[in-house]
């Protein structure tokens, strides 16, 4: 088994990894677009292939100044999202006492502690970094569990933070949400200049050639906008779920890794098998049944029609309970 600094490193390693993978899809979408664009407007049988060449780099550019400011704000950004506020200690003594003794064991600063109004027992934890990150648990599982599964649930989100984990997930949340925003920015400007061309072709000159002229214009605008939402749809329906394929790639080995680690801040695999099994055996929706949040959950969550939201299932993020409890039992010396 790897121990925790080879794990580290790992994450590290992965973290590139799926950067390099978000950069070449990015690359590849802003090409095409761009060559679909040079198609349309070629010369005779000549293309430009400066057109394509500076999408892709008008692409990156954007896909770098997004990612960064996301990125930067990640914790804000998934704690509204998830309409959790921020704890003191006053408002719960025992949730940063626990805390608390985990961190020092960890040997990491301490995170900020959100709480969440959704009751489905849950927890996440997200930041660029052990210096900047924080964890947040729902309502429902506060309610539900005692201090030993609460620490055990608790420990394993600190080990995402301990182990970088919390890195990759904001870095591939910060590339999905600019891939899918840039399709929906096409598909809507697209449908603007189709408009636009529409109107411009209705106010032409009584001379012919000017009436010429400007219906030659409004088809040019049509067909850019059209060019344009062809352009976010392919986004939409093949760039993005590549995309999720990627985020949600990291995501399920990570999760029986916390869980060991985990086990190693609190030395009590009990605790956390217990809390695992209250969660099977739990079936109480989540009101935030997003996919992108079911990747940092440390449980799929429940919709209100009693399922994991699709992608989440589709793509697999998570191992099936059983299977981390049978592999926690084993360092009980269980069968």
């Amino acid at each position: 088994m790897d121990t925790i600094n080879q794990q580290v490193q790992q994450n590290r390693r992965r973290t590139w990894s799926v950067m390099a993978f978000f950069v070449v899809l990015i690359a590849i979408i802003g090409f095409l677009i761009g060559l679909v664009l040079a198609m349309a407007t070629k010369d005779e049988d000549t293309i430009n292939w400066l057109i394509p060449t500076y999408t892709m780099v008008g692409f990156l550019i954007g896909a770098a100044i997004y990612s960064f400011f996301v990125y930067m704000g990640v914790t804000d950004i998934l704690m509204r999202s998830a309409n959790a506020h921020k704890l003191q200690e006053s408002d719960d003594p025992e949730l940063f006492n626990i805390v608390s003794d985990l961190v020092m064991v960890a040997q990491i600063p301490m995170p900020d502690i959100y709480l969440t109004d959704d009751p489905s027992p849950n927890a996440f934890a997200t930041g660029r970094d052990p210096k900047h990150a924080a964890v947040a648990v729902t309502k429902g599982l506060r309610q539900m569990m005692n201090r030993e599964e609460l620490e055990g649930v608790l420990a394993h989100e600190i080990s995402h933070i301990k182990n970088y984990d919390i890195r990759v997930s904001s870095i591939t949340i910060a590339l999905t949400t600019f891939i899918a925003g840039s399709g929906t920015v096409l598909i809507v400007s697209g449908i603007e200049l189709m408009r636009g061309g529409r109107w411009f072709s209705w106010f032409g000159s009584d001379s012919d050639d000017d009436a010429k002229s400007s219906w030659a214009i409004a088809l040019g605008i049509l067909m850019f906008g059209l060019i344009m939402w062809l352009g976010g749809w392919i986004i939409r329906i093949v760039g993005v779920p590549v995309a999720q394929i990627l985020q949600f790639s990291v995501s399920r080995e990570r999760e029986s890794l916390a869980d060991v680690s985990g086990v190693n801040l609190t030395r009590d695999p009990q605790g956390l098998i217990d809390a695992l099994t209250l969660l099977k055996n739990d079936s109480t929706p989540t009101n935030n049944p997003t996919a992108k949040g079911a990747a940092l959950y440390i449980n799929e969550p429940v919709t209100r029609r009693g399922k994991t939201p699709f992608l989440a299932k589709m793509f697999d993020t998570h191992p099936p309970l059983d299977e981390r409890i049978a592999r926690l039992k084993r360092l009980l010396g269980e069968k």
